[in-house]
C-alpha cells in the first residue's frame, strides 16, 4: 500500500468538497476525486478536434444592417 501526504490546506479543501468525515477513508477520497476527474476529462473534447471543426457562420454586418427598417 502507498502513502500519500497532504497539505493541512488542501485537506481542508477535500473536506469541503468530497470528504464525509464519518464515513470516508483516505481511500474512499482519492477513489472519488478520480472518479470526478475522469468524468470532467470525458466531457471536454481535444483542442484538435475543435480546431478541425468549420467555425459557426454568423450573420455579417451588412446582412444584420439590411434587416433593419427605420419607421
Amino acid at each position: 500500500m502507498k502513502n500519500v501526504k497532504v497539505s493541512d490546506e488542501t485537506y481542508e479543501k477535500l473536506k469541503n468538497f468530497v470528504v464525509d468525515p464519518f464515513d470516508d477513508s483516505p481511500e474512499v477520497v482519492i477513489g472519488r476525486v478520480v472518479d470526478i476527474a475522469q468524468k470532467a476529462k470525458t466531457r471536454w473534447s481535444p483542442l484538435d478536434d475543435y480546431a478541425q471543426k468549420e467555425p459557426p457562420k454568423g450573420r455579417s454586418r451588412e446582412e444584420v444592417s439590411e434587416a433593419v427598417k427605420v419607421l
